[in-house]
């Protein structure tokens, strides 16, 4: 008899009363409407949560938007699913089927949607396009311009979901204008120092801070932020908050995490 193994984040997550998970805690008011979010086994906890909280499954978030993107392109779109902490959250990377962004013979960039999610609310449910730069492997995510998926669509009709991730897909090709543009504009020294300067630690901006390299073009700029994103920082949790960081300042709007309260 074959055994079908089933991904990690593809497995249920329960749902439990506090008071009824750890009885001892029912003697505390405040504790009675808590709730213990457990993997399929319980043999982990990922969080405990107000019980108005929305837990939206992984494989609801990964399925939803891939129905969407297969809708939108009228094909199966591939995708490949990492998973964190046991299982305790996300990321899925969908490889969309559209001409990648070429700004030089070198240099091509590959779209694809990220989607996160989590049951231990390290980060919310959200889908955003982003670029795979072939030419060093940086992961580049794009602002919040160009559109999300969030917590409060997830929970809509998938009506609504499809016309979301539509009309991100239609706009993705701005970028190729967009970054255009920064590749021709230059940035001299101070005005790096002015924007950087306090929005990252120092052990990773003296490199990209050194005087002899400007004036630098926005583009160059934008490249060696979002290399140290992806190459130096330790943790998923600081590259996305760089990540975010990153897109505030170069797209100009403040990524506004929806609760899923």
């Amino acid at each position: 008899m074959t055994t079908i193994a089933i991904p990690e984040w593809r497995r249920p997550v329960v749902s439990v009363p506090l008071a009824q998970a750890f009885p001892e805690f029912n003697e505390v008011k405040e504790f009675r409407s808590k709730v213990c979010l457990f993997n399929e086994d319980r043999t982990k906890v990922f969080d405990v949560v107000s019980d108005r909280y929305q837990v939206i499954p992984h494989n609801t978030a990964v399925d939803t938007i891939a129905e969407a993107l297969q809708d939108t392109f009228d094909s199966e779109v591939q995708y490949r699913v990492r998973s964190l902490n046991g299982g305790g959250r996300i990321i899925a990377t969908f490889d969309l089927p559209i001409p990648p962004i070429r700004l030089g013979r070198n240099d091509v960039n590959k779209i694809s949607m990220m989607v996160r999610n989590s049951y231990d609310r390290s980060w919310t449910f959200k889908a955003q396009l982003g670029a795979y730069r072939r030419i060093c492997s940086n992961g580049m995510m794009i602002g919040e311009t160009f559109g999300k998926v969030s917590a409060r669509h997830i929970n809509s009709d998938q009506d609504s979901i499809i016309e979301q991730v539509q009309t991100m897909i239609e706009h993705a090709p701005k970028l190729r204008d967009l970054w255009g543009e920064w590749s021709e504009t230059h940035i001299e020294h101070e005005e790096a120092i002015e924007m950087l300067v306090g929005e990252f630690p120092d052990k990773y901006l003296l490199p990209v801070l050194q005087e002899d390299r400007y004036p630098m073009t926005k583009w160059d700029l934008y490249n060696h932020l979002t290399r140290f994103s992806t190459h130096d920082t330790k943790t998923v949790q600081r590259r996305i908050e760089f990540d975010e960081r990153i897109s505030k300042l170069f797209y100009g709007v403040e990524d506004d995490e929806d609760s899923n309260e």
